[in-house]
């Protein structure tokens, strides 16, 4: 232990060493004993001074990544003799390594050296030039990777950063964040590590005047390049798959929770846009600077929910708290007149990735499903009851990459693509969201502390529960008779509808089955009206077209016949390393199905004969209700004469039938020849069950 100790210290001696010896001369006057002087504000570098610095930071990130990982066990033995000659940053090792803080602000032993390098690095990110900052990053990124065989120092190096984080946000208000506030961002990460447990309240404090030390020219950008160095730390966490993963992540999110959203807006909204017209830091010329902040943090939040760290149980709490943090994001989607509305898709984008992977958390208290209902219909509305009717899904739409890849096409392409990508994640959001606070019900595990609203469904509801039932059945109906009924009725079948909805999902794997596997619950919205024994409204009724028009058998078909009955294109989805899990999930749940209602995949027309029934019932609500315009007292099928073409549904049924017995045969090849990547027997047993009943007519 105490050789260990001896190479941490040694290790920060020498960094401190390095870092302080070669950039603190570009940020103070140095006299000879290291009495430092601040320089005035900078914020403007000369392209001289631009490549000074650059070239001394590039030497510096060089050096470390040079030294030897191994180096410092080299004569184990001798080291351990000399455990009296620790190198340390107190004032008694000055004939070792004299450190150039000044007494006063030294504390706890090889700290007050992170606590120097750190910042002497982080004060480069108030510098205008995009190039420095960028060069201190990584600087800071190769010092992190050379620290992670120090497990403890390594988490004291990430604490360090985040600190300096709360510092910028709350200089908004004040000059110095109070020792007790940091006091509290220390208390906050003590379940991940008792490493900030041992500092005490001088500690605190030096630590806070190191930091104004050294970053005297404070402003957004420095948190946006610190959420940045945080990112990349925690992909090459992930890539080397470190065992520091989990307190990286554990300690990140304490952090976020900490954060001062009020303090965070005005900072966003504020000293960006004003830096904007401020011609020091030439931001006129790139807009996009404006949003950085915010994209900054978003990128660093779905790191942190990845859907593979998730899956570890040892989180759950964890993360379960961040889902208090999605309504303080959705925030930063308030439009600005300054703010660069091509950035916005971005942030939304983001948002709503954040929502999707949090929503299983969300969900065990029924109020968070309420409260990212009301999100997604005030800030997301024109996704959300947008037209999805636009154009088939052809191939040079697919998306490649990024949704906000800029192809050759044109911006006009790229626009839509990045409009027809954020419409797949509000309507998902929207609809798990909406489908499962519909059907739990009175008895579930839920959990809800919302507050009630009685204005549902034209009812009285009897408890909180049976209120979010009912809000959730609002606000599917809702947007469903907006969505379709309202834009497209009389001009579209029902068919028709369905296969707009796929298309748009089409163009996208992993989207694809998401919705699919959705959908699969829909008709559970008709179930629920149908217990529910209150007398049935137009709103009602909308709830069970919904249900009706994306029943899950009638689906399957039109899936089928997208992928144009091509068995190999299924065999692609289950192979994929990103769908297949979620392919396989959605052949045997449908195959199961199937199985349980034959007629309705024999015949399509029952299918046809359910929606007209209720469109028709739909409608009479209106007239007795004196709530339709004559215009729409037509015939009552829903355009069902655009399905009274002359086709063949039992040849819908032949088409099918034939794509999986075929999918069916090449599984079993390949299973045979050990050729298919994981164990399809379960989905091979439900193909056999639906070859017997097909063989049985």
């Amino acid at each position: 232990m105490a050789h260990r100790r001896r190479r941490e210290r040694e290790q920060l001696a020498r960094l401190c060493d390095l870092v302080a010896g070669s950039l603190l001369p570009h940020l103070v006057s140095c006299s000879p004993h290291w009495t430092m002087e601040p320089k005035p504000p900078t914020p403007q570098l000369s392209r001289e001074d631009e490549r000074r610095i650059l070239l001394t930071l590039s030497r510096v990130n060089k050096e470390i990544r040079g030294w030897k990982e191994g180096e410092e066990e080299d004569d184990d033995v001798e080291r351990c003799e000399l455990d009296e000659e620790i190198i340390s940053c107190s004032a008694s090792s000055g004939d070792v390594h004299s450190c150039c803080l000044s007494a006063n602000q030294h504390f706890d032993d090889g700290f007050s050296c992170l606590t120097n390098i750190i910042y002497t690095l982080v004060a480069f990110f108030g510098f205008c030039s995009g190039y420095v900052k960028h060069s201190a990053g990584n600087t800071l990124i190769v010092i992190s990777n050379s620290l992670m065989k120090f497990e403890t120092v390594w988490i004291q190096f990430i604490e360090l950063v985040w600190i300096a984080i709360h510092k910028v946000l709350t200089s908004v208000h004040s000059d110095l964040p109070s020792v007790d506030s940091i006091s509290c961002f220390r208390k906050g990460s003590i379940s991940c590590s008792s490493v900030m447990e041992s500092l005490s309240h001088d500690s605190i404090t030096c630590i806070m005047e190191v930091l104004q030390l050294r970053c005297f020219n404070i402003n957004g950008h420095m948190v946006a390049s610190l959420f940045r160095v945080l990112h990349t730390i925690l992909k090459f966490l992930k890539h080397g798959d470190s065992e520091l993963k989990s307190d990286f992540i554990c300690i990140s999110i304490h952090h976020v929770l900490m954060i001062r959203w009020d303090s965070y807006y005005q900072l966003n909204g504020r000293e960006l846009v004003n830096l904007v017209t401020d011609g020091s830091l030439s931001l006129s010329n790139d807009p996009a600077q404006l949003a950085l902040l915010s994209s900054s943090l978003l990128q660093l939040l779905c790191s942190l929910v990845d859907k593979n760290d998730l899956e570890d149980p040892n989180g759950q709490d964890i993360y379960a708290k961040l889902v208090d943090v999605v309504p303080k994001l959705v925030a930063l989607l308030r439009e600005r007149q300054d703010a660069p509305k091509s950035l916005s898709p971005y942030l939304k984008h983001k948002i709503l990735m954040i929502m999707m992977r949090l929503k299983p958390y969300a969900q065990k208290d029924c109020s968070h499903i309420v409260c990212w209902l009301k999100l997604l219909r005030r800030h997301f509305h024109d996704l959300l009851h947008g037209s999805i009717l636009q154009h088939n899904a052809r191939p040079e739409t697919f998306l490649e990459g990024s949704p906000f890849l800029l192809s050759t096409v044109g911006l006009g392409e790229t626009q839509d693509k990045s409009t027809r990508h954020l419409q797949r994640q509000v309507m998902f959001s929207f609809l798990s969201c909406c489908i499962y606070l519909a059907y739990n019900g009175n008895g579930s595990a839920l959990q809800c502390s919302c507050k009630r609203d009685d204005r549902m469904v034209g009812h009285k509801v009897q408890d909180c529960n049976d209120h979010c039932n009912c809000f959730g059945l609002s606000e599917i109906s809702d947007w469903f008779q907006r969505c379709f009924l309202e834009k497209i009725f009389g001009t579209k079948s029902s068919t028709d509808i369905a296969l707009c909805f796929l298309q748009l999902y089409m163009e996208e794997d992993d989207m694809l089955f998401s919705i699919l596997l959705q959908l699969l619950d829909a008709p559970l919205i008709s179930l629920k009206i149908d217990s529910m024994e209150i007398k049935w409204t137009s709103e009602l009724i909308c709830g069970k077209l919904f249900s009706s028009i994306f029943d899950p058998v009638h689906i399957f078909h039109l899936l089928l016949l997208l992928l144009h009955y091509d068995h190999l294109v299924l065999v692609d989805y289950l192979i994929s390393k990103d769908v297949g899990m979620h392919c396989a999930q959605y052949l045997l749940r449908c195959l199961r199905l199937v199985t349980q209602c034959w007629d309705s995949f024999i015949d399509d027309s029952l299918y046809e004969a359910k929606i007209e029934k209720l469109n028709f019932k739909r409608q009479k609500i209106f007239n007795d209700a004196n709530s339709i315009s004559a215009s729409s007292t037509e015939d009552p099928k829903l355009g069902s004469a655009c399905d009274k073409k002359s086709k063949n549904t039992h040849q819908l049924f032949l088409n099918a039938k034939a794509c999986l017995l075929s999918l069916k045969r090449t599984l079993e090849d390949l299973h045979k020849k050990d050729l298919f990547p994981y164990n399809p027997k379960p989905l091979l047993k439900s193909l056999a069950r639906f070859e017997e009943l097909s063989e049985q007519g």
